[in-house]
């Protein structure tokens, strides 16, 4: 079940693509520290966007560029190094009506993820986050029948728990967590979960197209389903303009997107799924440890605020990050032999 959670955008499958040298050492290493820091500073770039604790932009408005920029970077690198056939390979229509269909879900998830991160902090987001072990643990269940062990159950419910726990703790320290914003991040989780094991049941026929090929079709419908999204719910771009808003920093968000997908694409190759589910815990503390003891430090160059640090909310944090690796690491629920 673990190795569904953090797949690339695109999973591999071995009956189709050649066998590959395992990555060395330090080849792993270096991609367990991009991955880290990837999903560390990519929450707190989103932070450090706000202005008096909101979006002052059209919240998926970046998502829209990245999807654009993805598609110019796609089919460019596909006419370079394959010429007009490889650029042809982009807009095959075959692979494209399957590659749209779940690219508009993916769309879902980004436009939720920043829904989410304007109602909460980084640090919030990171954890609740983790709910995607419970969910895909539960999807999996429902559409394969795969089940988890007993032991697996139990570390689950607690992760839950030291989520509950932590927004409680954080809520009552700083008063800012809305509600609504839990049902976002666990809308956002659903989506990409199901994402995952849809991709992996539906894309094994197109497995040997080009990364970037991959990438350039399923942004086509992504791009459209973002600013479809934007347009429907964001009042402000429909009534003051798509770039109302935009500064600076916004420009940081947007390349912050598209650096996030294609380091996803490069580094994810590297780990093993113990390591992506770790890195996405440690995720998490690296964030709070910025909040607490950087913020404040670098205020005078960038807008944001430190926290004081909380005893409780640090160990709330410990709890979830350490209940994310023991059910990582913990042994997979067999079959009965008959």
């Amino acid at each position: 079940m673990a190795s569904s959670l953090k797949e690339p955008l695109l999973p591999r499958h071995a009956a189709h693509v050649p066998k590959v040298e395992k990555p060395g050492a330090g080849q792993t290493a270096f991609a367990f520290a991009v991955f880290i820091a990837v999903r560390s500073f990519h929450p707190i770039i989103i932070d450090i966007s706000k202005t008096d604790g909101k979006l002052p932009y059209g919240k998926a408005t970046p998502c829209v560029i990245n999807s654009a920029v993805d598609i110019v970077i796609g089919n460019s690198l596909a006419f370079l190094l394959g010429g007009m056939p490889g650029l042809k390979q982009c807009w095959d229509p075959t692979p494209l009506k399957v590659f749209s269909s779940i690219a508009v879900i993916y769309a879902f998830g980004d436009f939720l993820e920043m829904q989410s991160m304007s109602v909460m902090g980084g640090a919030a987001y990171q954890i609740l986050l983790q709910s995607k072990l419970l969910v895909t643990a539960l999807i999996m269940w429902f559409l394969r029948g795969q089940r988890q062990t007993t032991l697996q159950w139990n570390v689950l419910v607690t992760i839950a728990l030291g989520m509950s726990a932590f927004v409680l703790a954080d809520d009552s320290s700083e008063g800012s967590f809305k509600p609504i914003g839990l049902l976002f991040v666990v809308a956002k989780v659903f989506f990409s979960c199901l994402c995952a094991v849809l991709a992996e049941k539906h894309l094994k026929a197109f497995s040997d197209m080009p990364i970037y090929a991959q990438v350039a079709q399923l942004k086509f419908a992504w791009l459209w389903t973002s600013l479809l999204l934007t347009l429907l719910f964001d009042r402000n771009v429909r009534e003051d303009g798509f770039w109302n808003g935009w500064d600076s920093r916004t420009v940081v968000v947007a390349c912050s997107w598209v650096f996030k997908g294609w380091s996803t694409f490069v580094v994810l190759k590297s780990l093993d799924s113990v390591l992506k589910n770790i890195g996405e815990a440690v995720a998490i503390l690296v964030i709070y440890v910025f909040d607490v003891l950087v913020a404040d430090y670098v205020s005078d160059i960038l807008p944001v605020h430190g926290k004081d640090f909380n005893l409780t909310i640090f160990l709330m944090v410990m709890v979830v990050v350490l209940t994310v690796v023991t059910y990582t690491l913990a042994p997979a629920w067999k079959k009965p032999a008959p």
